[in-house]
């Protein structure tokens, strides 16, 4: 179980680079909590207060993020290894911004947030990980919110609302959303979403549901996104 632990940690972005020594002298040292999480059981809720790092060594995990004003949620699935919203253990609201589940059996490792901080204290390729994963999730967000033309076609705006919303861009997600609501706030008409949608789902993008966009594969339609 340890060895297995400690070669599972090297794959998680924090922890690579770390030499063998180091990686011994935290786990002799800090206290990891391991526990297995059944499937269809929550590991996180949406703005349950952050306190720990979460890894899911094994696994599958859903995530469903709820827009404030309950108008849409959006659904994906990562397979582990993985760490869960680590963004969520500071700042101004260092709480969860999604809930997490377990879709199949979940081994998870959890460390304290002040055991945390002594790692990123005491270890400096472990602190630069944290700092370059922020970096990058900023990155991310400011280049999807820059990232719109005004002469973009509906469909072009429809690609890019779900992009903005999800987490990891890879797989199916699952974007559960009114067609009325979903035109409101693309400002444009329900029944120009409404064809714009359809044309999508002639064109195998997506799968439309009742309240429902299911993108079986989100990295195709990025590649179709470019080519509109």
């Amino acid at each position: 179980m340890k060895n297995t632990v400690f070669e599972t940690l090297l794959e998680l972005p924090f922890f690579q680079g770390m030499g063998r020594s180091d990686m011994i002298q935290i786990m002799n040292s800090v206290p990891l909590k391991a526990k297995t999480i059944a499937s269809g059981k929550s590991i996180v809720s949406q703005d349950e207060c952050c306190l720990d790092l979460f890894f899911v060594l094994k696994g599958t995990v859903r995530i469903i993020t709820q827009a404030e004003h309950r108008l849409f949620a959006m659904s994906e699935r990562v397979q582990g290894p993985t760490v869960l919203q680590p963004e969520s253990l500071f700042g101004i609201y260092p709480h969860y911004r999604s809930s997490y589940q377990a879709q199949t059996e979940c081994l998870l490792i959890s460390i304290p947030k002040q055991e945390a901080l002594k790692i990123m204290a005491s270890y400096d390729i472990f602190r630069l990980n944290f700092f370059n994963y922020l970096s990058t999730l900023i990155f991310k967000k400011e280049r999807h919110c820059w990232n719109i033309l005004p002469t973009a076609s509906l469909e072009q705006r429809i690609v890019h609302f779900i992009l903005q919303h999800i987490q990891y861009p890879a797989g199916e997600k699952t974007l559960s959303i009114r067609m009325i609501d979903l035109a409101n706030i693309l400002n444009d008409t329900r029944i120009n979403v409404s064809r714009s949608l359809n044309k999508m789902q002639q064109d195998e993008q997506l799968i439309l549901k009742r309240k429902e966009i299911i993108i079986p594969n989100i990295e195709k339609l990025s590649e179709y996104n470019d080519l509109k």
